[in-house]
């Protein structure tokens, strides 16, 4: 014990994997992403993310497979690099081999452990030019996990990982990652792979072209419109305005945008440079006329205006960080939708703008991405440049003001003169009357009409003033809840309903029981009474519940609920209906409501899919959330009987039901709709993910002001 000499060292249990791996990076999209900057980093012009046998009812193996024709890896590379944990490589070498001399991505020496999130086991096949043989390495994710429930300690290092050499021709090389073993849950639906190909369409800076180019394929056996998809770099198009900014770092200044109140326009000015570094921002501004153009050509893709990104070195760096720990910033990274929680028709939104931030590792050091790929490290630089940004959209707020203004201008400047014209020809016609009083026959009709205008254009006068109120009444009460004089309303007819289908059954009973000629109408009308009190009692519970939780206004964590009750207040159904259930919500969003709204708006959404699941064999229950644009998207989805072509609104009505037979009252989805409505949301059927079987139904909520 004295002995002064012995020492320590550490060592990690198997389960650093799983650290590493799933539980670090909790995206699955974020998974893939990584591993393709991978490519780029290994000199490869081409890769390519197949996707085989990933859907629902697929056979065979499931497979994804990421490919691409870089420099390939040599044993050593795959020895004393890719299987060292957090290897300084990339930090000591800071450029990819000519010619490319790309400058390097992945620096931490973790993103190799994305395939964990994606599948049990990988095979990596690579090679280099110039050599006679491929290796092939195969790591079996499956045995740590194994090895991580003995009871024993069992060391990640100890874990032996085969490889073997084959042949192959002189002239080949690159990368292959086979990954299988996908996890049964882990679905991969059209929807999935649009989201990835959303992306990876900004994974390279227009503004940066890469010589070579960096080209990147998406193929699946299962999904048509993935047979051979090419991922097209995202450009900007039919923005109303363009601005963009930069540095001159020997005179030491960082431009800026700034609205000119005399001029009324935007103008650059130069200021000292920043802590976090010189900048390139290229910010694109879509008004009314051009969002409305931009959304005739792009009707089924709203994501594409969707913020402010951000690239180092040319290559897009957190593409899917949506949360802040401050309360104020908790919707998107840098801050952009909170802003529209007050003065919202005011501010620039992430519909309204594409930016795109240009930074270096050499010129900006302290702009690092965090760990999981989510965020940035937190650290003064940071919050100061997200506070550039926020400086920047605020002057495209002034500018989005006062073109808002000129149009309320020129719409009222042109209502009352069109009022004053048709007063001058109405004088006109007077005055012509008296003077040539045989006109007036011809001239009478004339002066009707003319009075009728004049009588329209003051009601219209009227009418965009009253708009104009309810405008403003509107945003004030911006994603407030529904009052609770709206649900009586809709609950009093249905109490009322019930109440008379009862009072007529137990008429009847009071006049004629017990006559025995009626022993079969009493036995029915018995069962109806009780099925309309049950259904009453329901809609009356729904009712007391709102009214018990009307002030319970509170901030929640939608990520965590959903995780919940999929995983513990639902786990004992879905194992006795033996129902494959999957929630995947990919952003933390914090949503301030009443909580049990929210609850309800899913636990019957789960009831509704049971029933609708009752006669398959492979019964798949699927959440998928994510935050888009200024919008927080759930996608709810069961593989079961699906919806009648045309009921898709029906099904919302008050007592609509297919499953009577279950006991179906016909409420369940009339209550989601009210609840959703009731948080300033929206619902609505689209097509399957499952299709030609199941449903799906996309939630949108859109971001709440901070009242």
């Amino acid at each position: 014990m004295s002995n002064k000499n012995n020492i320590l060292k550490w060592r990690f249990d198997v389960n650093t994997f799983r650290l590493l791996g799933r539980e670090l990076i909790t995206d699955r999209i974020t998974a893939v992403y990584e591993l393709v900057k991978n490519c780029y980093d290994a000199n490869a012009k081409k890769v390519t993310v197949h996707f085989n046998n990933v859907g629902a009812d697929s056979e065979g193996l499931a497979q994804i497979i990421i490919e691409d024709d870089g420099h390939g890896m040599s044993f050593e590379d795959i020895r004393d690099k890719w299987m060292v944990v957090g290897t300084a490589s990339k930090r000591t070498n800071l450029f990819s081999p000519p010619p490319f001399n790309r400058r390097y991505v992945g620096e931490k020496g973790i993103g190799r452990f994305a395939v964990d999130k994606l599948g049990g086991k990988v095979r990596i096949i690579t090679k280099q030019a110039g050599t006679n043989e491929r290796l092939i390495v195969v790591i079996d994710w499956d045995e740590y996990e194994r090895l991580s429930n003995q009871p024993q300690l069992e060391l990640f290092t100890d874990v032996p990982n085969d490889y073997h050499w084959e042949p192959a021709p002189i002239e080949e090389q690159g990368t292959k990652l086979e990954i299988s073993s996908i996890p049964d849950n882990e679905i991969w639906t059209d929807l999935d792979i649009r989201r990835l190909e959303r992306e990876l369409e900004k994974i390279v800076s227009p503004f940066f072209p890469l010589k070579p180019p960096f080209n990147i394929w998406i193929k699946s056996n299962e999904y048509k419109e993935f047979e051979r998809k090419h991922i097209e770099p995202e450009t900007v198009k039919y923005s109303s305005h363009e601005f963009s900014i930069g540095f001159d770092q020997k005179r030491n200044y960082q431009e800026t945008l700034v609205f000119d109140k005399e001029k009324k326009e935007i103008i650059t000015k130069r200021v000292p440079m920043k802590s976090f570094g010189p900048v390139k921002l290229h910010l694109y501004y879509f008004n009314e006329q051009a969002k409305k153009k931009y959304n005739a050509v792009y009707k089924n893709d709203d994501y594409r205006v969707d913020g402010v990104k951000i690239y180092r070195d040319g290559l897009i760096t957190t593409p899917f960080a949506e949360f802040e720990d401050n309360v104020d910033k908790k919707r998107d990274i840098l801050g952009i939708d909170k802003r529209r929680w007050s003065g919202a028709w005011d501010k620039i939104g992430t519909r309204e703008i594409i930016g795109i931030l240009e930074i270096t590792n050499d010129d900006n050091p302290k702009i690092r991405d965090a760990t999981n790929r989510q965020d940035f490290v937190d650290c003064r630089e940071y919050r100061e440049l997200k506070e550039f940004i926020i400086d920047q959209l605020n002057t495209l707020g002034e500018l989005k003001k006062h073109e808002r203004d000129i149009v309320k201008e020129e719409t009222d400047s042109a209502l009352v003169k069109a009022n004053m014209e048709i007063k001058e020809f109405e004088s006109a016609l007077a005055d012509i009357k008296r003077e040539n009083p045989t006109l007036s026959p011809a001239l009478q009709p004339l002066l009707k009409q003319a009075k009728q205008i004049d009588r329209s254009l003051k009601k219209g006068i009227q009418q965009q003033k009253k708009e104009r109120q309810e405008h403003i009444r509107k945003e004030n009460i911006y994603l407030s809840l529904m009052s609770l004089q709206d649900y009586a309303i809709h609950i009093s007819h249905a109490v009322r309903t019930a109440l008379g289908k009862v009072k007529r059954r137990a008429e009847f009973f009071k006049d004629n029981f017990p006559n025995p000629k009626y022993q079969e109408l009493f036995s029915d009308y018995a069962f109806e009474i009780y099925t309309e009190m049950e259904n009453l009692n329901r809609i009356i519970d729904f009712m007391l519940s709102y009214a018990g939780s009307n002030i319970a206004m509170e901030d929640f964590n939608v990520r965590n609920l959903l995780l919940d009750l999929f995983n513990r207040s639902y786990k004992p159904e879905f194992e006795a209906e033996n129902i494959n259930a999957h929630v995947e919500v990919k952003d933390n969003f914090i949503l301030h409501a009443n909580k049990k709204f929210f609850e309800d708006i899913i636990e019957n959404l789960i009831s509704n899919s049971v029933k609708a699941l009752r006669n398959e064999q492979n019964k798949i229950i699927k959440c998928t959330g994510f935050i888009e644009n200024d919008h927080f998207i759930l996608y709810f989805s069961d593989n079961g009987e699906g919806i009648v072509p045309g009921n898709e609104e029906k099904i919302f009505e008050m007592y609509h039901t297919t499953t009577a037979d279950l006991g179906g009252a016909g409420v369940g989805l009339y209550i989601v709709k009210t609840r959703v409505e009731s948080l300033k949301g929206d619902i609505k059927v689209v097509s399957s993910e499952f299709a030609p079987k199941g449903a799906t139904f996309k939630i949108s909520f859109p971001f709440k002001k901070n009242s």
